[in-house]
């Protein structure tokens, strides 16, 4: 884990929805998933705001949550393509 060196590592995977093909997200925080994002074409009825998506107050706790735990520490951004799979 980077968090114990004095740089935390916040890394954006990017890849690809095996079904539909659209592309994917997923956040990082020192190696722990935050977050993730894909496509909602596989169920429409889920892409009511926030029931399958975080929100803006997701966001901002999340946000609030890191700037304390990692007061003083240098950030690194990594981002990043996921290798498909086969």
């Amino acid at each position: 884990m980077n968090g114990d060196s004095g740089i935390v590592e916040v890394k954006v995977v990017t890849g690809q929805d095996r079904y539909a093909g659209a592309r994917t997200e997923t956040l990082f925080i020192d190696g722990q998933e935050w977050m993730s994002a894909g496509p909602l074409c596989e169920c429409p009825e889920d892409a009511i705001l926030e029931r399958d998506l975080l929100g803006p107050s997701d966001f901002a706790s999340l946000l609030e949550s890191f700037l304390k735990e990692h007061r003083g520490k240098k950030v690194r951004f990594v981002y990043e393509d996921k290798e498909e799979e086969e």
